[in-house]
């Protein structure tokens, strides 16, 4: 299998930059076309006109805010030579990076995850999980450092 294009899954969060650090070294190990992503999720907000008119504004807000995120990210990458494209995208995060990279015919996806366990991960759920079970192209997961460092075995005297 050929692997000319990856897609990185960003929120800009210290975690998911170690996600983007390695697609963009496959990238440029394989001579493949970085795409990153970044989804916004849409907030649910009951009320009046009112409400709508301030949450219509915010979104505007977020949108420009993660164009300019998303624009220094590509750039950065750009600036080592390497191929990347941003693309913004709305939806539940999941659904939208499955689609996305079936949309683009990714070969790819490589995304961190954010090693929760127990309450936390049955409460919140697992995105990358959920790529994992639903993409139709192989995920690379990256793990959180405080996943690594539970893997870690003692060291042992001999």
């Amino acid at each position: 299998m050929k692997i000319r294009r990856i897609l990185a899954p960003t929120d800009f969060s210290e975690l998911s930059e170690r996600g983007v650090a390695e697609a963009a070294s496959l990238a440029g190990s394989f001579g493949a076309e970085l795409v990153l992503l970044h989804v916004v999720e849409p907030a649910v907000m009951g009320g009046d006109l009112y409400g709508a008119a301030a949450m219509a504004t915010v979104l505007e807000q977020v949108q420009q805010s993660s164009r300019q995120a998303l624009a220094r990210a590509v750039d950065k990458i750009k600036k080592r030579g390497q191929r990347c494209r941003g693309v913004i995208a709305n939806g539940g995060a999941a659904t939208t990076i499955v689609d996305t990279a079936a949309r683009l015919r990714i070969d790819l996806i490589v995304l961190a995850t954010h090693g929760r366990s127990g309450f936390s991960h049955l409460l919140l759920g697992s995105v990358a999980e959920r790529v994992v079970r639903s993409a139709a192209c192989p995920v690379l997961t990256v793990p959180s450092s405080s996943t690594r460092r539970a893997r870690k075995r003692p060291n042992r005297k001999r």
